[in-house]
This record gives C-alpha cells, structure tokens and sequence, in this order.
C-alpha cells in the first residue's frame, strides 16, 4: 500500500508539470557560458570547435555552451555532466553519415549488450545535463539507412566488415545517467533509435519535434530502457517504426532493471508502427505507467504490449486514459505470442501450456479508459495470452471503437500463421478477468468479438 500511495503522488505531481514546465536537472552555471557561431568554425567541420567549448565548460563545473543559428557540420559529441546544449532558433547541427567516423561503444541494442556505433550526441554516466532550444539536430540518415538495407536483404547479409560490423548510432543517447533534460528541439533524419535513455534515473523529454522519414528503418521516436522517473510530455512524432517504445532488456541482459514510473501525456504520434509500445525487451519488467491525452494519426496500433515465452519479466500496473485513435490497424494489442524476435526453444510459439519459470512472461493490471478509436481497419483490439500465463486484469471502460468503411482485411498482430481480419470485433484467447464496461462497436462485421477462446471471467457491460 505504501508503494501504491508514493506512486500515486508522483502521477499528481507528473501532472502539474505538464503545465508549468518545470525542470527537474540541476540548474547550469550560468555565468559560464560559451556561445558558437558560424564565425566561430574556421573549418567545415565543427566537431572541434564545439565539443572543445563542452570540454570547456565542463573543467569549470558545468555552464552552458549556446549553437547560434547557422548549420554546422558535426561528426558527434559528447556531452558532460551539468551541462546546457543550446540551440538557437535557425541552428542546425548536421552529422556524419561516414561510417569509419563512429568508434564502437559498448551498450544496449534491441535488449542485447553489445558493441556499436557512437550515438551523434552522447552522454555516459553522466547528470544533470539538458539539451534545449528551438534548434535542429540532422541524423543525416540516409546514407545509414541504405547501409542496413543492403546488410540486411542484399549480397552483403551475414558479412561483418567495416563498414558493417557494428549497428547505426543513435541520434541522442545517454547510458547510466541521471537528471536529463531534452526539450524544445527538432529532432530529424536518425540513424537508428532517436533518443534512448538506457538505464537512466529523472528524464524529461518535453516539447520536442521528432521527424524521420515513414520509410526510414528502425527509427523509433523516444525508447526508454530499464529507466526509472521518466516523463514524456508535449512531444510530436512522426517516424519510421514505433514512436514511443518502453523497454527493460532481453532474457540475455546481464544485469535486468526496470523501466517503471513513467508517465506519457499531451503528446501527438504520426505514422509509427505503433503509437505506445511496451516490449518486447522486457526482461527486465515495465511497470507503474500512465498513459494520458495523447493523440494516435496513422500509427498500425496504438497501445501495444509484445512479448513471448523464454523473455520472462512483467508489464504491469498500466494506466490509458483520454485516448484518441484515427486510421490504426489495431487500437489495443496485447501479445503474447510475439514471434519476431528469435526462438528460445522449438516450441516456443506452441498452444499447448508450458509449465511456468522465471523465463515466463507476465501480463497483469491494465486500465484503459476514454478512448476514442475511428477508422479502425482489423479489429476493435486483439489479446493473446499464454495458456500458462494469461493476460490478466485488464479493464476497457468508455471504448468507443468505428471500423473502417469497406476495409481491407489485415492481420491484427505479428502472431505465426495470423488469420486476416476487415472491421472486425475482439480478439481474445487466453485471458483472465477482463472487464469490458460501456465498450462500442459501430461498423463491426462480427459484433463485439471475432474470436473469443480460453478467457475466465469476461465480463462485458
């Protein structure tokens, strides 16, 4: 009950700070304070000149160091501790696309410890640092995304030579660090993930433009991973993959943390894979997140939860509320049977129970309210659970779902041998206590469910 009382006192004070933009880092040292201008960089490339003015700032306890507006060409940085990177409106800050450029770091991707490229920005253990202004960062991904491309499908797979030994960088990564502060900026063109807090206390991500290309590979807009005290408010984002995805690792994580206490509000997502993505690292568990007054245009599925057997981990204790939803395939999908991301075992995908271990996934206390979902093209939600471990706990109340006029069928989820679905009802298997209060339907060819297999103590009011 004491955890309960201390989180919900963090959920109010969350919500006053959305309105008063209060920052939680550690205010700079203002009377240190260093500013670029074009007139500044004598040279074409400005990676000297800025990350010497970092350095600077840094040997005298922290200050600021001001971008003025003017397009500097940058191989990457690294930020210090009590540090203010300030863009100013019209600075642009363009980096590399050279792959011998980027060094290999060691850090986190897609759950995995492992070696790749240095982000374009990055901080490691490193507090109370804030980027701000009204500026633009330039991932300059194109060059990137043809790099994977052809590792990926051409006569170049399997190969692990320079210049693709390691993976593309992040835009904005900070790895072991406390106290962030990221807003007002334009975020475009990443390489890869834009901005990745790993294992990060006190994160603010507020006001922020996030615009990569529809067709851009992997460019997730904001992944918080196995990170702690997180809010994301204000934001839009526009990308290749998932805008927002909330991550803890995979069952080969060394050391697995959580991501908990989060809260997501007033932000708009475009065109993404999914709107607010939980997994399907999550080895680590998600827990304590509230979802609130966020607009979903275009994003294949809104709230999503993906995970499978051999992950382990729990997402639990999840609020969605005031929710709107245009043109997404699925609104809510919750999958257990999430068969993307490599096998652990021959029977991993199977329908019959497994007994249940550490490496058993968990699914439990999930509240979504006041959503709102048109031009819904598969299904009005689609929950799979395992035998063994059900979806459990979860409440849909004011769900207003319309389908979409003369859809065509698509399949709801990333499940083995998906069946296809046109403005179709629920699809539930292997669930526990749903409870499903002032849920409509308007459009569906199947009325309120198109499959509705294996689930105890559904409740529909």
């Amino acid at each position: 009950m004491k955890k309960i009382v201390q989180f919900l006192g963090m959920i109010a004070i969350g919500f006053l700070m959305i309105g008063t933009n209060n920052v939680t880092a550690k205010k700079v040292t203002n009377n240190n304070v260093i500013t670029i201008t074009k007139q500044n960089v004598r040279k074409k490339d400005a990676t000297t000149t800025i990350q010497a003015a970092i350095n600077k700032v840094a040997a005298h306890g922290g200050g600021k160091v001001t971008i003025a507006a003017g397009t500097y060409h940058v191989k990457y940085l690294n930020l210090t501790s009590n540090l203010n990177l300030h863009l100013c409106n019209g600075a642009r800050i363009i980096f590399s696309n050279k792959f011998a450029t980027f060094p290999a770091i060691k850090t986190r991707y897609e759950g995995t410890e492992t070696k790749m490229r240095h982000p374009d920005i990055y901080g490691n253990n490193v507090h109370h640092v804030q980027i701000t202004g009204n500026g633009t960062l330039d991932g300059n991904g194109q060059a990137w995304w043809r790099m994977y491309q052809q590792a990926k499908s051409g006569p170049l797979k399997g190969k692990s030579f320079t210049p693709y030994q390691y993976s593309r960088p992040y835009l904005i990564a900070f790895d072991h660090s406390s106290e962030i502060k990221i807003t007002g900026i334009k975020l475009i063109n990443s390489p890869t993930w834009t901005i990745h807090p790993l294992e990060c206390n006190d994160v603010l991500i507020q006001g922020v433009t996030i615009d990569n290309p529809l067709d851009s590979p992997n460019t997730d807009g904001i992944d918080p991973e196995s990170s702690q005290n997180v809010k994301i408010l204000n934001n839009s984002i526009s990308d290749g993959d998932d805008c927002i995805a909330i991550k803890s690792g995979t069952e080969k994580t060394t050391q697995k943390s959580p991501s908990q206490d989060i809260i997501i509000s007033n932000n708009i997502m475009k065109h993404g894979h999914g709107g607010v993505v939980f997994g399907s690292e999550m080895s680590g568990g998600i827990a304590n997140v509230v979802i609130s007054n966020n607009v979903f245009d275009h994003t294949d599925r809104g709230i999503r939860m993906k995970t499978r057997r051999g992950r382990g981990g729990q997402i639990e204790n999840i609020t969605v509320t005031n929710t709107i939803m245009q043109s997404v395939i699925t609104p809510i999908a919750i999958n257990e049977y999430y068969g993307k991301s490599g096998s652990v075992s021959a029977n991993y995908l199977t329908s019959e129970k497994q007994p249940i271990n550490e490496s058993t996934p968990c699914i439990k206390n999930i509240t979504i309210s006041n959503t709102f979902a048109s031009d819904v093209s598969a299904v009005a939600g689609f929950i799979y659970g395992l035998p063994e471990s059900p979806v459990s706990g979860l409440t849909i109340t004011n769900y207003s779902v319309t389908m979409q006029p003369n859809a065509i069928a698509k399949a709801p989820e990333m499940i083995e041998h998906s069946q296809k679905y046109a403005a179709a009802g629920f699809w539930l298997e292997n669930t526990a206590n749903i409870k499903m209060n002032n849920v409509t339907l308007q459009g569906s060819n199947t009325g309120m469910f198109s499959h509705n297999q294996n689930n105890s103590g559904l409740s529909v009011k």
